[in-house]
């Protein structure tokens, strides 16, 4: 959540001991932790294989709505793990999380049923974010052929960490801390609030809808260690009391009352109010939900819909965005959501290009200077200036050149191609700035500009000029930007001279995104 959060490309992260971190260390440290579990077990299976690191190809599923900056933090936190040699390197790939439960998905299913042309809307209910993605397949001879992504993907934070805040308030409300106080607690004692969430989060998941009334009751072991703490730190003693007290607080909330059991060390908590704890995030579920319904044709294409992502296992929550959504779809869950985007990742490692068609998630442009045409351009933006030693023109500087819109058709063999020509020959590069906006316009109709609230950087990438005799209006660079693999890629070719290729890195901006 720190990355779909990120206003920054080295991000900070605290620590529950309240110890503030690199974000980029803390991954790269858990990247040779990976590596080094990954190098055992693969010795303890066969002591003869030997490990080559340069010829691993890895792939990192993250989820469809992170943008750019997101990845390339973790291409940084991989390479400082020493897992890649160049930050650039092939051998780390990205794979979209709801992609990859799809393609585990029909690699399961493909045989029992006809899934050709089917259209199945992927829920990735994970921890942080709800992803949700419209994709297609097309299988020939019992094999898939190629997968096409029909829409932007969408979602946003309304995953399952959010139903575990809502318990942890309830949590602290029992204790009748104030924040400062449970603050401290976790603070200090990290352990036992870890043992205390795994604990739930085995309750959470296995809730049937049918368990939630209030005659139904869930039995919540409290750690012992956390039971030791409290005592330590505030001198809890009588958990009894405590829930009798909370009790009497919340008596007009409309939700049952909670029991301690002294024997199990254990709180009694009836269906209803950990149906309560399930609202938020469901209640922000159904707002994008029903959204979605009223302002796009996505629900209305949709054939199937399927579960996957760690909350799926959770049969309440499946249930509620089946109601949302009502009957006309088939719904399926995988068979294990934990996993199924592990596994489909393996099949998207072998195959990358399996995904042959996205969409678009903004519409991206370039920070141009064009020629002035009163139509479109405000004229207090006008400027002149001299494209030879006798001719003069009219420009518009900062202005945002789309190249692709958003939701466009993106296809992974058609990379989106541009001429530009240089400015002025007073420049030995020329420092070309990318664009995005979540908006899409018409551009024959008005011109946007780079300062415009709706217009972010993305980034810069250095084009060489090559020395040349040349007028301007010859030195034509034809510049290719790759939208369809999940990275964001950009290559350079100098008409005058063909044999003028480069590769151009981006280098993601840090104070406008």
């Amino acid at each position: 959540m720190k990355l779909y959060q990120n206003n920054s490309l080295n991000p900070k992260i605290r620590s529950y001991s309240g110890e503030e971190w690199s974000f980029i260390k803390v991954l790269s440290g858990l990247f040779r932790f990976i590596y080094k579990e990954f190098v055992k077990s693969v010795k303890n299976s066969n002591s003869r294989i030997r490990i080559d690191k340069n010829k691993i190809n890895w792939v990192l599923t993250v989820p469809a709505i992170w943008e750019d900056q997101a990845k390339e933090i973790m291409r940084r936190a991989f390479h400082k793990a020493e897992m890649i040699s160049s930050k650039d390197s092939e051998n780390l790939l990205f794979c979209y999380e709801p992609e990859a439960a799809a393609l585990d998905f029909f690699h399961d299913q493909k045989i029992k049923l006809n899934f050709n042309d089917k259209k199945l809307l992927v829920v990735d209910a994970g921890g942080g974010t709800i992803d949700i993605t419209l994709m297609k397949s097309t299988i020939e001879n019992k094999k898939i052929k190629e997968f096409e992504v029909l829409m932007v993907p969408k979602g946003g934070d309304f995953g399952s960490i959010y139903i575990d805040q809502q318990f942890m308030k309830f949590f602290q409300s029992f204790l009748n801390l104030n924040n400062n106080q449970f603050n401290q607690f976790k603070d200090e004692f990290p352990k036992g609030i870890l043992k205390l969430l795994n604990m739930w989060e085995g309750i959470k998941t296995g809730i049937q809808e049918e368990g939630l009334t209030e005659n139904d009751s869930q039995i919540i072991e409290i750690p012992s260690i956390v039971l030791k703490d409290l005592k330590k730190t505030f001198g809890i003693k009588d958990f009894e009391d405590l829930a009798e007290k909370f009790n009497e607080r919340n008596r007009n909330s409309g939700l049952s009352k909670i029991e301690w059991d002294d024997d199990e060390d254990s709180l009694v908590i009836k269906g209803d109010r950990i149906k309560s704890f399930f609202k938020e995030p469901i209640d922000k579920l159904k707002k994008y939900l029903n959204n979605l319904r009223q302002t796009s044709e996505i629900l209305k294409q949709t054939d199937i819909v399927f579960f996957t992502g760690g909350l799926s296992n959770c049969e309440y929550f499946r249930k509620s965005v089946q109601k949302i959504l009502g009957n006309n779809y088939q719904y399926n869950k995988a068979p294990y959501p934990d996993k199924s985007i592990l596994l489909g990742a393996v099949y998207f490692g072998f195959d990358p290009n399996i995904v042959s068609i996205r969409r678009s998630q903004f519409t991206y442009g370039i920070l141009a200077s064009i020629r002035y045409n009163p139509r479109i351009h405000d004229p207090n933006r006008k400027e002149t200036t001299k494209i030879s030693n006798r001719q003069e023109i009219e420009i518009i500087k900062n202005v945002f050149h789309p190249f692709i819109f958003k939701g466009d058709k993106i296809k992974l063999s058609e990379p989106i191609t541009q001429i530009y020509t240089p400015v002025d020959d007073k420049h030995k590069r020329w420092d070309v700035k990318i664009l995005r906006t979540d908006k899409k316009w018409d551009p024959n109709y008005k011109a946007i500009y780079s300062d415009s609230q709706d217009v972010k950087i993305m980034g810069s990438a250095k084009i060489p000029i090559p020395k040349s005799n040349l007028s301007l209006d010859k030195q034509k660079m034809e510049v290719s930007f790759h939208f369809a693999t999940t990275e964001f890629k950009i290559f350079m070719k100098y008409l005058p001279d063909p044999t003028i290729l480069k590769n151009l890195t981006l280098n993601y901006d840090q104070t406008q995104n």
